[in-house]
This record gives structure tokens, C-alpha cells and sequence, in this order.
């Protein structure tokens, strides 16, 4: 089946008008689960990929780098505008998710593009089928177990159920996170508004915490990532945006020590969303290093 065949055009939601999403809504059926995605632009392919929140936060670069790229994005089962589905709330489960839509879109070469706990997805996805990724963008994003005991304290705060049941009664983090410390740095009223949009229910609330939670459960799982950073993933050509507010876990060095060859960009007073911090100077800097490494 080809993949216009198994993707349709869906109605938008009331928060989601063109002038604060000015790209088509599009879902493609993945074992029976309609997953949204974007997908705008001609040109080497660039595969967003975050979880936990949804790809409403990308909307600023893909604005900016689809002119030359294409660019393709997803919400994950249970986020954006992707509904719930049965499916482990998991770093592996969503890996594998990702794995069928890239075989569904039919990409065969990409550079993946990767945030947060989408450098766990799309990094998995990446040491299973090296071969269809060309290089990586990693930014404020780790692939291995939780090494320092804070970040542990944090992923087990962040997944407890007292959290999860605060959130899910006040919208506490969708909230903070469309601010101006979150990725409402250049976002309007209606652009904040968007952005929480999905979380009016309380599913996508509590799916965020479920797959902090996951994290400190897939310790196998993440391991092998580490493992596949030296060995299927070694020398791949490698960008690392990090905010300068924002990596008190030192993950842009130990990415350093895998690919000692790979580029290093630091946003200036940049905090956990480089790419909304500074959009500009986020796609202009991921253009010149792909025009420079990878053709």
C-alpha cells in the first residue's frame, strides 16, 4: 500500500487555527492507531522526534528549515493529536512506533532530529536500522541509564503518582512548560494557548509522567543505546544543541566523549527547548552543518 493510500488530512481542533499551525494535519493508521504527524518541505529528509509533551514545539523551525528540507514530525499514541492507544507507555514501545511510521512514510535516508526523551526513541530507532540515518541532531536529550543520582531523583519525582495525580488535576507542567522558561519563549497568547491544547484532557497529563516513570524501568534498554553510540552509531556525523541554562546533568559532554568529532552549538541563555529559545539560530545551524557533513 503506498503511503497516500494510508494517510489522510484531519479536521483541526478550535485551539489549532492555520495562523498558529500553518501546516496540514495529517494522520497515517499504524496498527490500527491514527498517528498525526507533519510533514512539509522538499529535500533531505530531517525525522523530529520528541516525547512526552508533543510536536507543537517544533512548529517554529519547521517553519524555518522547510524551505529546504523536508521535515516530518509525530505525536506519539496519547499526545497531541494522536489518541490513546493500548500500547506501553515506553522509550522501547515508542521506538518501535517510530519505526513502523518511518517504514509506513517509506524514508529510506534521513537525519534524525532528537529532544528530551525523544533521543531515546529515535536513537533506538537509529542502533536498530543504521542504515537509514545519515547523521544526528541531538539536543537537551540523553541515550543511556540515568547516571548521577539527581537525574534519578528527578525521573522518579517527575513519574511518582502524587505527581502524576497533581498534574492531572491542575495541568501544572503543560502549563509552565507554554510559558516563556518553556516553548512560549516567542509564542503569543494564541500560540500558548495551542500549545496546551491537547492537554484540556487529562490522558496526555498523565501520559508525560507514565513514560518519565518508564525511564527508570528500561535500564537494558538504555544501556544498549549507550552501546550503540561507540559501535553500529561510531562516527556518524553528530550536531549537539544544548541550552547554556540547562544541562546540569553534563549530557552535551558525554556526547562529546562518543563522537569526539561531532559539532557542539550552545544556545545563549538557552533553557530546556533550544529550538524555541532561538529558532533561527537553531535551523541556521542545523542547515550549514548538514550542507557541511552530510553532502
Amino acid at each position: 500500500m503506498t503511503t497516500t493510500e494510508t494517510t489522510r488530512t484531519i479536521s483541526r481542533p478550535d485551539w489549532l487555527s492555520e495562523e498558529v499551525w500553518p501546516f496540514q494535519v495529517r494522520t497515517i493508521d499504524l496498527d490500527g492507531i491514527p498517528i498525526a504527524y507533519t510533514d512539509e518541505g522538499d529535500g533531505p529528509t530531517l525525522l523530529l522526534v520528541h516525547d512526552g509533551m508533543w510536536s507543537y514545539m517544533w512548529g517554529q523551525v519547521i517553519e524555518r528549515l522547510s524551505g529546504s528540507f523536508r521535515v516530518v514530525t509525530l505525536d506519539f499514541p496519547g499526545s497531541g493529536l494522536s489518541p490513546d492507544s493500548d500500547r506501553p507507555v515506553t522509550l522501547e514501545s515508542d521506538s518501535e512506533l517510530l519505526e513502523s511510521f518511518v517504514d509506513k512514510l517509506g524514508l529510506t535516508r534521513f537525519t534524525l532530529v532528537a529532544h528530551d526523551l525523544g533521543g531515546g526513541v529515535g536513537i533506538g530507532l537509529a542502533a536498530r536500522r543504521p542504515n537509514l540515518v545519515e547523521g544526528m541532531v541531538l539536543t537537551n536529550t540523553f541515550a543511556w541509564p540515568p547516571h548521577v543520582r539527581s537525574l534519578r531523583v528527578m525521573l522518579k519525582t517527575m513519574g511518582s503518582s502524587f505527581m502524576t495525580g497533581l498534574d492531572a488535576t491542575t495541568n501544572l507542567i503543560p502549563r509552565l512548560s507554554a510559558g516563556s522558561f518553556g516553548v512560549g519563549r516567542h509564542l503569543d497568547r494564541a500560540g500558548r494557548t495551542a500549545f496546551v491544547g491537547p492537554f484540556q484532557e487529562k490522558g496526555p497529563r498523565r501520559r508525560f509522567h507514565q513514560l518519565m516513570a518508564s525511564v527508570m524501568e528500561e535500564s537494558d534498554y538504555l544501556m544498549g543505546l549507550e552501546r550503540a553510540l561507540s559501535t553500529t552509531l561510531a562516527g556518524k556525523p553528530v550536531l549537539t544543541i544544548y541550552g547554556e541554562r540547562n544541562d546540569p546533568f553534563g549530557f552535551q559532554a558525554r556526547f562529546k566523549e562518543h563522537f569526539p568529532d561531532g559539532e557542539e552549538m550552545i544556545v545563549p541563555k538557552g533553557l530546556h527547548f533550544p529550538m524555541c529559545d532561538e529558532p533561527q539560530g537553531f535551523a541556521e545551524r542545523v542547515s550549514r552543518w548538514h550542507t557541511a557533513s552530510l553532502t
